[in-house]
């Protein structure tokens, strides 16, 4: 068995929740492959095969991890999901800064009605080029690379979990009109109005994903399902079940039609929502967790079922020390393992990480092998 067959059965066994010789260690690095290979955040967004080899290089240097959760990592995708501005290194910020969400109210309740009137692709479309700067122009040659880069990575002994998000029409357009504007004048005064832009929304998205996972060359592995601010921590429990999680539902259960495993990205604390999980079948999905959600909470509620990823803290892998870093790992590992876990950082790996901190992740799995 090689060693990409090797990790791609380990992550596969977490998955179903089949007894592992080890812990999979599954990297959540994103602009700090740059900062750990010393190379300008700038130069690292310029070009997708710079991008790679400092991806590939980082996953080397973290002691040898058993995936990747994406084969590149940049911030051009950004406004296309979340529609707001990015301001890049380079660009609107000096070469090693970390790129930005510059969060304003660029949908204006008006939009509502020209979607409302004509569908959302063409105002998507419309807005992309005259709000957003035309970022699907920026992201071309990286979506271009992703099938090289998916195989470099192969090459190189790393799986790759992750290839795509899928957004929530909440998600979506809260990034565009803002959050307050977005919770008090809309969820709050037109909510029925809005629940309409979210069916218009819904459709088209579930439309593009659909035809993606139906076409077995463009099928990922897995993509992420993002919950963001349509989580149950801001929202209340009639908002998040009228205006979060049915959608949200229906992208994981499309995921599963396919087979193709929904990484559900989960931001926040989720604590008072983790039981709507128990609606999906078993051995289907992954729950990532970013250090806010209870995580031994969530393996009592679900762990049966699900796997769980996650979900040491950026600010002990940015702060902290080797030896606390290693412990917390060793704790997670004993908790929440051995069948059903993956480790992971909880979001990204921060770029301010120390790499002796994110090398800890990796000892602890194997020091830890079953």
């Amino acid at each position: 068995m090689s060693i990409l067959e090797e990790r791609w059965d380990r992550i596969k066994s977490a998955i179903n929740l089949e007894p592992v010789d080890k812990t999979p260690h599954v990297s959540g690095a994103a602009a700090v492959a740059a900062t750990f290979t010393n190379t300008s955040i700038s130069d690292f967004i310029s070009d997708p095969v710079i991008n790679v080899d400092c991806n590939i290089k980082c996953a080397d240097l973290m002691g040898g991890v058993d995936g990747i959760q994406a084969p590149t990592s940049i911030p051009f995708g950004l406004p296309v999901i979340w529609l707001s501005n990015i301001k890049v290194p380079g660009e609107d910020l000096p070469d090693d800064e970390l790129w930005q969400v510059a969060e304003a109210e660029l949908i204006q309740q008006e939009d509502y009605d020209i979607i409302l009137e004509g569908g959302f692709e063409p105002w998507y479309q419309e807005f992309m080029k005259t709000k957003l700067g035309d970022p699907l122009k920026k992201l071309a040659p990286f979506a271009a690379y992703g099938k090289t880069a998916i195989e470099r990575f192969e090459q190189a002994g790393y799986p790759t979990v992750k290839d795509g998000s899928l957004l929530t029409p909440f998600e979506m357009l809260c990034g565009g009109r803002s959050l307050e504007a977005f919770l008090m004048d809309d969820i709050m005064e037109i909510p029925d109005k809005l629940l309409e832009v979210f069916a218009k929304v819904h459709e088209y998205n579930l439309g593009r994903y659909e035809a993606r996972f139906a076409n077995p060359e463009t099928r990922p592995f897995g993509v992420w399902v993002g919950g963001w601010r349509g989580g149950p921590s801001i929202l209340n429990p009639e908002m998040f079940d009228t205006f979060a999680w049915p959608y949200f539902a229906d992208l994981v259960d499309l995921c599963i039609q396919y087979d193709v495993v929904p990484l559900t990205h989960l931001d926040s604390c989720w604590d008072k929502g983790l039981e709507h999980f128990l609606q999906f079948p078993a051995k289907k999905l992954i729950m990532c967790l970013d250090g806010k959600t209870d995580i031994r909470l969530a393996k009592q509620v679900v762990g049966d079922r699900i796997c769980i990823m996650g979900d040491v803290p950026a600010e002990l892998l940015a702060f902290g020390t080797p030896e606390k870093t290693y412990d917390y790992c060793i704790s997670l590992i004993r908790d929440i393992g051995p069948r059903g876990f993956i480790l992971c950082s909880g979001c990204d790996i921060p770029v301010n990480a120390k790499l002796e901190n994110v090398q800890m992740m990796t000892k602890a799995c194997n020091d830890m092998a079953f």
